[in-house]
């Protein structure tokens, strides 16, 4: 079993006007390894960013299942998802989500760790991605590509099952 089932996902939407259904994923159905990276492809509207929602554990599929280093996302009680989030998923999001500070040690803080435990998790990272000359600022201070990389870094924190992302390299230049 891979670190990463999904079986038969389907999504279904109803519109605002008129209830109309709109099927977003049809019978999707993959595996993935551990350290396995896999790319989704597809132009705008084929239903990549609805996937990753419920690989994320942020949305549920109509029918299907989706687990996740054996755990499945469809059971998990809703007071739980969020907890599994933090302990399990690292998750880039194309508009990076940054709170009013980079807020890259928020999963550690939400998960009660102390701030020094913190602080050996953030430099490492953060001097990695080089960014941590930009801990101090504010993120509409900073670029599109900084952005991006603090919430690289915000995603990997945890060190994660999984990564997660949704068009990760956008704003980043080729260096």
């Amino acid at each position: 079993m891979g670190i990463l089932e999904v079986n038969h996902i389907k999504k279904v939407y109803k519109t605002k006007i008129g209830g109309t259904e709109v099927e977003a994923l049809k019978d999707i159905h993959f595996s993935v390894e551990s350290g396995e990276f896999v790319a989704i492809m597809g132009e705008s509207g084929s239903g990549k960013t609805t996937l990753l929602n419920i690989l994320a554990a942020l949305d549920k599929p109509t029918s299907g299942r989706v687990c996740v280093a054996g755990k499945d996302l469809t059971a998990i009680r809703d007071k739980d998802r969020a907890e599994f989030r933090r302990n399990n998923l690292g998750f880039i999001f194309q508009d990076f989500n940054l709170l009013d500070n980079f807020s890259i040690e928020l999963p550690l803080v939400l998960a009660g760790e102390d701030y020094k435990t913190m602080r050996v998790k953030l430099f490492p990272i953060a001097s990695s991605l080089a960014i941590d000359s930009l801990l101090k600022k504010y993120p509409y201070e900073v670029s599109g590509g900084q952005k991006q990389r603090a919430a690289v870094a915000r995603a990997l924190i945890t060190n994660p099952s999984i990564l997660l992302a949704d068009e990760p390299t956008g704003a980043l230049d080729s260096k």
